[in-house]
């Protein structure tokens, strides 16, 4: 019997110590690796937002905002509510509406549908988020 709650005591004793201090060190991520991802996912938000940003301060975005009505301030103050996946995607059609070749070879008319397409995503995706 005293040999059962040696024992007993014994596993309560192993049991209760920390286990922060036996596997403190045991990362799989070191947290040069954590910081350096972080920093990376930051500037790209960054610049996603400056892109978005870029097209929506253009006088198309201008007359796409003002032809459903929309406040160009308010769209572009709500760019940075976006979630990361949402800017990346803005981001792309933000892209291709001012450097792809097709893209450029639309007319006014057809790169204001566009800008007025952009202006209606970023305005549906901020008040999905309110």
């Amino acid at each position: 019997m005293h040999k059962s709650l040696a024992v007993l005591a014994a596993a309560a004793a192993f049991l209760s110590l920390p286990a922060g201090h036996v596997a403190a060190g045991d990362h799989i991520v070191t947290p040069d690796a954590v910081q350096s991802r972080l920093s990376e996912a930051a500037a790209q938000r960054a610049q996603n937002i400056a892109t978005v940003q870029d097209v929506l301060s253009t006088p198309i975005a201008v007359e796409a905002a003002g032809s459903v009505g929309a406040d160009l301030s308010r769209v572009r103050a709500g760019v940075a509510q976006l979630s990361d996946a949402e800017l990346s995607d803005l981001a792309a059609r933000a892209n291709v509406l001012q450097s792809d070749p097709v893209a450029g070879a639309l007319n006014s008319d057809q790169r204001l549908l566009v800008t007025i397409a952009l202006v209606l995503i970023v305005i549906i995706l901020v008040l999905a988020i309110v």
